[in-house]
Formats: C-alpha cells, sequence, structure tokens
C-alpha cells in the first residue's frame, strides 16, 4: 500500500455549541468551513476523503494520474511522491488561516482548530452496496486520528513518521513534544508547530 500522509482536523468547542444552538447553525458553521477548505484542495494537490462530524479527512500521496492522463488511485507499484508530506502540510497551514475566517455562533470568536497528521501505509476501497463511498483503512488514519486529539488548538501536531518527510529547512520550525502516551500505541515521539503572529492572519 502507499505511504502517505494524513491529515485530520476539528474545530475547538464544537461538541459543547452544538448544545448550544439550533443545528441548521451548527450546518452553516460547518459548511462555511468545510467549503473554505474544499477550495484549497487543488491548491495544494491533496484528496479529500470524507468528512464525519466536525472532522475533515485528507490525504496527501493517494493519488496519480495514468497513462491516459487521468487521475488513479496510487498502488503498489507507483512511485512515492516526494513532495506529498509538504503538500499535505502547506494545506494544514493553509487550513488554519481559514478557519480563523469563520466565527463560532456561541460567542463570535474565530474558530480554532486542531490538525493532526501521520504517514504510513493505508489500503482503498469502496466499501457496502448502498450509498458506497471510497474510504480508507489501516492504522496510519487512527494514528492521524490520535495525533489530532492529543494536539494543540491553532497548531498542527504530527508524528515523527510525517515530521522525518519534511525538508531540514521546515523541520527547524517544530518542537519535539518529548513523546505522548497515545491509546494502543504508548509513547510516540511526537512534533509541533505553532504558527507566528504572521502566519496566523
Amino acid at each position: 500500500p502507499p505511504k502517505l500522509p494524513t491529515i485530520t482536523p476539528a474545530p475547538i468547542g464544537f461538541t459543547p455549541m452544538c448544545k448550544e444552538v439550533e443545528p441548521c447553525q451548527t450546518m452553516t458553521l460547518l459548511n462555511e468551513l468545510y467549503s473554505r477548505y474544499d477550495a484549497l484542495l487543488d491548491e495544494y494537490g491533496v484528496y479529500k476523503v470524507e468528512t464525519i462530524g466536525d472532522c475533515y479527512f485528507v490525504a496527501g500521496g493517494l493519488m496519480r494520474e495514468d497513462e491516459d492522463g487521468m487521475t488513479a488511485v496510487c498502488d503498489r507499484s507507483s512511485k512515492e511522491d516526494p513532495l506529498h508530506a509538504e503538500r499535505v502540510l502547506a494545506f494544514a497551514k493553509a487550513m488554519l488561516v481559514a478557519a480563523r475566517q469563520v466565527v463560532m455562533p456561541t460567542n463570535g470568536q474565530p474558530v480554532e482548530i486542531r490538525v493532526g497528521l501521520h504517514t504510513g501505509p493505508v489500503v482503498s476501497g469502496v466499501v457496502g452496496t448502498r450509498m458506497p463511498r471510497f474510504c480508507l483503512f489501516g492504522d496510519t488514519v487512527n494514528t492521524a486520528s490520535r495525533m489530532e486529539s492529543t494536539g494543540v488548538p491553532g497548531a498542527i501536531h504530527a508524528s515523527a513518521a510525517t515530521f522525518r518527510r519534511l525538508p531540514r529547512t521546515e523541520q527547524a520550525k517544530w518542537k519535539p513534544t518529548g513523546g505522548i502516551q497515545v491509546k494502543g500505541k504508548g509513547l510516540m515521539q511526537t512534533y509541533l508547530w505553532m504558527p507566528s503572529a504572521a502566519e496566523s492572519n
């Protein structure tokens, strides 16, 4: 299976907000957020896999262009895109900025998100016969989700597997967390990227 970084961002305070506002306001917020994210996909060359509630799940290095110029899923014989981690990271940074352009309906404050990145093998396919959809499976997906849930608001939290694929000039901007306990995995070495004041706008 191809190795690729996956990204799972989620808005901070989303669950408590859902208890305070009408469902249509929740849908409006997510639509505004997701529409902004969708507009960035082609620019950064990443693939939107799915949305699950407040989680927007994308992957890099998943798609390739076949001999007919059509988009196809990478397989075992596909060459790994050497820039896929950088593309996903650039998209993640753009997401942080895009999210802050949307306000929470409860307090009027800009939306903050946590972003989790992890790189590893996945298996893809369409499952089911009713409303079939393209899905990714594997521990990589779960670990990316763990990176998000153990991250910091307004920041990007990455596993060592993704961090190692970034250029040294980019690595210098990250801080090691000293390791975090991840359910089902134990202690994992991870890294945190926090935007500067200029990068937040």
